[in-house]
């Protein structure tokens, strides 16, 4: 049983489930940063997943984790969950999900949250037993990682360049500029967000549709030459 202090109480929700938990929480996103980072990661992260369609990735749903007491909630700002499967839900109750808790979560620090975020989250994450939980603070640009062993978080040791390795994730996480960014450790890539991605998709969709229509001027010109060569070839049979 986790100890009623240790809980952590989101601010009062918009909207419970037919049960009478939270169904969702009603946080305001404190400034642009933070909306950058957490959207970021969630659409990066489903992309990077997208090839095990039952990992969830999860932007502040409502982590429900003690059946029957409604106050036992979490909103994290990022949260994975492997195995988990991705159909729709309002919240995301551990005793329904055959016990499975987040494999990584991410909370953003704003200037109402960070005292929860510092010193409660960590100890109430850390006996659900979450494998690894991520601080960041996005304008101090201070970035921390914890990783679990035998029921408490270690700090995860940074990289010679700075950066943080993942191992839930199998990805690094780092700092570029002002910004939180994850980066592939096999090609020492930055995976681009939402909109990058976007504009990649878009050139190659562009390049695929100029590659078509050479294809298609290439295989007409070759036609157009086969038909002249058999025009030729008649004249000549028709002149002997």
């Amino acid at each position: 049983m986790i100890h009623v202090d240790a809980l952590y109480r989101p601010v009062p929700p918009v909207e419970y489930d037919d049960d009478g938990y939270p169904g969702s929480d009603s946080k305001v996103i404190e400034s642009m940063r933070h909306l950058a980072t957490t959207v970021y990661g969630y659409y990066t992260l489903e992309t990077w997943f997208s090839d095990r369609p039952e990992t969830l990735v999860a932007k502040d749903l409502v982590l429900l984790f003690e059946e029957g007491n409604r106050a036992a909630a979490l909103a994290p700002d990022l949260m994975v969950i492997f195995d988990a499967g991705t159909s729709d839900r309002s919240s995301y109750k551990v005793w329904q999900e055959g016990d499975r808790v987040p494999d990584f979560v991410l909370e953003v620090l704003s200037k109402s949250t960070w005292r929860k975020d510092l010193r409660v989250k960590p100890g109430l994450y850390a006996a659900l037993g979450v494998r690894e939980l991520w601080l960041f603070e996005p304008f101090g640009l201070d970035l921390v990682g914890h990783s679990l062993r035998d029921g408490a978080y270690e700090s995860i040791r940074p990289l010679p360049d700075g950066g943080l390795p993942s191992r839930a994730l199998g990805l690094e996480v780092v700092v570029e500029g002002d910004k939180f960014r994850f980066r592939d450790p096999g090609t020492g890539q930055i995976l681009p967000d939402h909109t990058q991605t976007e504009i990649l998709r878009r050139q190659a969709e562009t390049a695929r549709d100029k590659a078509e229509t050479a294809l298609r001027t290439a295989e007409e010109r070759a036609r157009q030459v086969e038909r002249r060569n058999a025009e030729l070839e008649a004249l000549l049979a028709r002149s002997k």
